[in-house]
């Protein structure tokens, strides 16, 4: 089941989605859809008493930045072992 709304975005916002996604309400669904499992993820990990902030988070992303890219082959394979911790089986690409 959906439900229509209605949502306004920043001009450059508005376009990069128009330009690369073509679908916005299922851009935008996506989107939502991962914060929503990063949420949760956040949730469960400070039930076993780990809390992660924003902090945490930029400070992993930078050190990720840093790190030489993986190959495509490897990407795949990385793909394909988080598909087993995604309950709908379409980890992100």
């Amino acid at each position: 089941m959906t439900r229509r709304i209605t949502i306004s975005l920043p001009d450059d916002v508005a376009a990069y989605v128009e330009r690369t996604q073509g679908n916005t309400s299922g851009f935008i669904a996506g989107v939502l859809r991962r914060k929503m499992r990063a949420d949760d993820l956040r949730a469960r990990w400070a039930q076993l008493g780990y809390v992660v902030t924003d902090d945490d988070v930029e400070s992993t992303r930078s050190r990720l930045a840093a790190l030489p890219p993986i190959s495509d082959e490897q990407h795949a394979r990385n793909l394909e072992w988080l598909r087993q911790f995604d309950e709908d089986g379409s980890a992100a690409a």
